[in-house]
This record gives structure tokens, C-alpha cells and sequence, in this order.
């Protein structure tokens, strides 16, 4: 009796901490992180200043999509993870420049006296925007990591984000660098990021775009029908080079519709 009493209490226990987990976190998510992404996202509205940067960043992510919409068959390159990189190095010395017309002094090395000096967190966020660029770029100009993770890093969307938080922030005093407005940046990368793939989704592809993924998919389906033919051949179970032979067939089938679908293409060039 003890025993069930005591399961009782706990399971009691449990799901009382569990629904609390969640009100905490649904209470996080509408009351501290969504109010600093519409922060974050209305503050170049209420400091226009910002536009003069943030708008050819825009146009020019939202143009990139288009183009890799356009042309699938296409990625990202090393050439141009490391042209991204050097965006955020330039990104940060115009912030700095906005900085010191902003400061009043009269030579640039009296600005930069006073910012030793005060020690600013503005100045603090400008240098680690610029120490990060140059990391990416040291990254990409000697390939030290493995592509796809060096790309993730230093595709379009992630430097834009990683600038357009770093703007604002320097930009506005409403606005403080904390946890929140770390996560509602992140927030904002995914948003950023489901909104590319949904461009890239209905944009159409190019013919010579359709036809180079085509031959790309024909020469993946002829390297498994290969591999079959030959497990079929040097298997010495029967039921195993059945089983191979249908494959390599079926793998045959796929490629004739790829030829075909191929030879419309090309005809419409």
C-alpha cells in the first residue's frame, strides 16, 4: 500500500514538473525570445539609417536564391565561402566608420584612443564581427575544414544573419546583446533559411540546370547497376544473383527514362 502511495506521489510529482516545463518554456518563447525578433526586425524601420547597408545585403540574398533556385545543379564553391567571409570584414569596418562620424572626433586616431579607453560594447561587437570574418577567411583560403560544414558556415544566409544582427545592434541602444537576442538570432536564421528553400522550391530550373542534375543522377544509377552486374556475375548464392540481376535491370530501366528525358531536353535547347 506504502508502495503504491508512493508511485502515486511521484507520478503526481513528475507531471506537475513536466507541465511547468513546458508553461516555462512557452512562456520564454512568447515573452522573452519572439519580442526580441520583432525587435531585431522592426529596428531598421526605427533607425533608417541601417538601410543603406542592410538593403544591398537583402536584395542581394534574396537575388542568390533566385539564382540557385534557377540553377540547381549548382552549390557553393570555396571561392565564394571565402568572398562571404570577406563581406563581414568590410561589414565591420563600415560599422566602425558609422561609429566614429557619429563620435565627433576630429582624426581617426584620437577616435581610436577613445574607444581603448571607454571600452564600448559596440566596440567590443565591431571587433569580434571583424576577428570572426577574418577566421572564416583563414578557413576558406586554406580549406581546414571539411566542405560542408565550412559552407554551412559561410553560405549567403548565415554571414547576412550574422551581419544584420551585428548592425543592429551597433545601431540601436534598444537592443541589448544577451542571450535572447543570441537566440532570436538563430530564430531568425532558420526563418531565413525555410524561406530560401521555399524560393528555391518554386523557382524552375534551367534546362541546361535540368540536364547537367539528369546526367549526374544517370552516372550515380550506372555505378549501382555496375555493381550489381558484377555481384550477379561472382555471387554463388542463386538467390543472390537473382536478386542482383533484377536490380541491375530495374537500375537499366531508370537509366533508358533518363536518356529520354534527356533527349526531349537537349531538343529544346
Amino acid at each position: 500500500m506504502v508502495d503504491v502511495i508512493n508511485a502515486t506521489i511521484n507520478a503526481t510529482i513528475n507531471t506537475t514538473a513536466n507541465q511547468t516545463a513546458q508553461f516555462d518554456l512557452f512562456t520564454f518563447f512568447s515573452d522573452n525570445l519572439m519580442p526580441r525578433v520583432f525587435g531585431l526586425l522592426k529596428s531598421p524601420v526605427e533607425h533608417p539609417d541601417m538601410l543603406w547597408t542592410l538593403a544591398p545585403m537583402i536584395i542581394a540574398l534574396l537575388l542568390m536564391q533566385f539564382y540557385f533556385g534557377r540553377n540547381k545543379d549548382e552549390a557553393l564553391g570555396w571561392n565564394t565561402a571565402f568572398g562571404n567571409s570577406i563581406a563581414l570584414i568590410f561589414i565591420s569596418v563600415s560599422l566602425l566608420r558609422g561609429l566614429f562620424i557619429i563620435s565627433g572626433e576630429d582624426s581617426v586616431s584620437g577616435f581610436l584612443v577613445s574607444l581603448f579607453v571607454l571600452r564600448d560594447i559596440k566596440i567590443i561587437l565591431i571587433a569580434a564581427v571583424f576577428s570572426y570574418g577574418i577566421f572564416l577567411s583563414m578557413i576558406s583560403f586554406f580549406h581546414w575544414i571539411p566542405e560542408r560544414l565550412a559552407f554551412f558556415m559561410m553560405n549567403g544566409i548565415s554571414i547576412n544573419v550574422t551581419a544584420f544582427v551585428a548592425i543592429v545592434l551597433v545601431n540601436s541602444d534598444d537592443i541589448p546583446l544577451d542571450f535572447n537576442t543570441i537566440l532570436a538570432g538563430m530564430l531568425i536564421f532558420i526563418l531565413v533559411y525555410l524561406l530560401s528553400l521555399v524560393i528555391r522550391y518554386f523557382v524552375p530550373a534551367s534546362i541546361h540546370a535540368r540536364i547537367r542534375m539528369l546526367e549526374q543522377k544517370r552516372h550515380m544509377i550506372h555505378s549501382k547497376e555496375s555493381y550489381c552486374k558484377q555481384k550477379a556475375f561472382t555471387s554463388k548464392s542463386k538467390g543472390r544473383r537473382e536478386r542482383m540481376r533484377d536490380k541491375s535491370r530495374k537500375f537499366l530501366t531508370e537509366i533508358s527514362e533518363i536518356n529520354e528525358n534527356l533527349r526531349r531536353l537537349r531538343a529544346q535547347l
